[in-house]
């Protein structure tokens, strides 16, 4: 259930102004951050350039790497190796950095509920109910660099809106029924089907989200901590039942120490009739390492596979170019962390099949945070975005497309304070 912004400040400046008292023995922490960014994008998006708006546009948003947001929690023991709480979180998005465009630079600010959730804790486990994080959830995101604010791992939530251009050596090929060509012409700007953004090209697909589940976390087994979740979908309503599984390790190793997190997770969606689109599982699987030399040098690898397969009375539609059952996200960085106030690193993501078989969307970037004091960082970033998709027809062969896509570059610099 949706709060208002005034009966979520109004309940928390309540619980704040508490008495507590040792038989309470109450913990209430309210905190929270804002975190606002400066974007800057080259696109080639323009309208002489088959597009909306300016090549080059700047926007003021709010970074959804690290959305701002305000949190409350509250804990109290209930005996000797049991503890209860509860957690709210709440995002307050204004111009967020997924959503703005060039035709749209200006997005009124919302209150997102990210997680409301309760959980006893004792030395049998960790029990959660309530919206929140999957078992999976984060599994392709472990990250020692300290750079996440601005190279975070799903590459789209800086920049997601941008479409990519398509160049003037983008080709539709007509023919007639005796197979002789009676048109090669350019696409109509901004009403093809080849229409792609960043978010529509990479993603990390982070094992369905947060979502209401009730979530076990095992105590740790040696280095390892075992989890398993079942919950309902809430963002997509074709989206019924969640599953999932993960395990997490942090350890020690010579010359450093990692971080190790695989994943599972499994969506039963709830479609009706014979033409469905899809099947109705979707799964994501794999997993993530990342790891931070004594040195401060660190490494991280992910790789996370999502399987959404068609059912037979789509699998090509009216089109030659089959729709993707099987995307891929791979990603690499490499980071330097001499201390906790300079982190730097450099990465190369990508994401194939994304939409169509062919689809390859791909980042390479490099970002740096300067943190001067525990509640403030000060970042900055570039990168840049590409996308290929292989030639393919209609159905009846008669039109074909051949399209070529500019990168787009995206430089950000920002300021995080964290409260």
């Amino acid at each position: 259930m949706e709060l208002s912004k005034a009966g979520l400040l109004s309940s928390i400046i309540s619980l704040s102004a508490l008495s507590v008292t040792p038989a309470m023995a109450l913990d209430i922490k309210v905190g929270g951050q804002i975190n606002r960014a400066f974007m800057h994008v080259d696109d080639g998006y323009s309208e002489n350039s088959r597009g909306l708006g300016s090549s080059s546009e700047y926007y003021h948003v709010d970074n959804r790497n690290s959305p701002t947001q305000i949190h409350l929690s509250v804990t109290q023991k209930l005996l000797e190796g049991w503890t209860a709480g509860a957690y709210i979180e709440r995002g307050f998005y204004e111009d967020p950095s997924t959503e703005v465009s060039p035709d749209d630079k200006s997005i009124a600010g919302e209150l997102d509920q990210r997680i409301t959730e309760g959980f006893v804790d004792s030395p049998f486990g960790k029990l959660t109910v309530g919206r929140g994080e999957g078992a999976a959830y984060g599994a392709g995101r472990a990250d020692y660099s300290g750079t996440g604010v601005i190279s975070f791992r799903h590459p789209a939530l800086i920049g997601g809106g941008m479409y990519f251009n398509e160049t003037r050596k983008s080709l539709v090929t007509s023919t007639n029924r005796a197979g002789a060509i009676t048109s090669i012409e350019a696409p109509a700007p901004d009403s093809n089907p080849n229409k792609v953004s960043i978010v529509g090209s990479i993603r990390d697909f982070n094992f369905e989200g947060r979502h209401d589940r009730i979530r076990y976390d095992s105590p740790r087994i040696g280095p390892v901590t075992l989890s398993a979740s079942a919950g309902k979908g809430t963002d997509d309503a074709s989206k019924d039942d969640i599953y999932e599984i993960g395990a997490r390790s942090g350890l020690r190793t010579p010359g450093g120490r990692a971080l190790v997190r695989i994943g599972y997770s499994l969506a039963k969606r709830d479609l009706e009739g014979p033409n469905a689109p899809r099947d109705t599982d979707v799964s994501n699987y794999g997993g993530s390492i990342s790891w931070l030399a004594d040195n401060g040098i660190n490494v991280t690898f992910a790789a996370v596979n999502r399987v959404e397969k068609q059912s037979e009375a789509s699998k090509t539609a009216n089109l030659t170019h089959n729709r993707s059952e099987l995307a891929k996200f791979r990603y690499v960085k490499l980071g330097y962390r001499p201390s906790r106030q300079h982190a730097f690193d450099v990465h190369w993501g990508v994401t194939k099949d994304r939409n169509k078989v062919g689809d390859v969307g791909t980042v390479i970037g490099a970002g740096y945070v300067w943190s001067p004091k525990q509640m403030l960082d000060i970042y900055a970033g570039a990168k840049i975005h590409s996308f290929e998709r292989k030639n393919w027809a209609t159905f009846s062969g008669r039109t074909s497309y051949d399209l070529k896509y500019d990168d787009i570059t995206i430089v950000t610099t920002g300021v995080r304070l964290k409260f």
